[in-house]
């Protein structure tokens, strides 16, 4: 993969992260599940990289889940 390439995904990996935390925030008054979570974003990653942003922000401790999937901001 060339170097613009990589960046152009890294750059979009970490935009699609604050997309994320963002929605959270503004949405902390409810529960957010992982479908409203992912058609609240601007981004449309595909699932596998939806699934890495959140275990990404979840093991930086930005993020929690409850046991029924929901998300929320820590």
């Amino acid at each position: 993969m060339k170097r613009d390439q990589m960046n152009e995904r890294d750059s979009f990996f970490e935009r699609t992260e604050q997309q994320v935390l963002f929605y959270l925030y503004e949405n902390r008054d409810h529960t957010v599940s992982r479908a409203e979570l992912r058609n609240g974003i601007m981004a449309a990653p595909v699932e596998s990289t939806f699934e890495s942003i959140l275990t990404s922000l979840e093991i930086k401790k930005l993020i929690e889940f409850d046991s029924y999937g929901n998300v929320a901001i820590a």
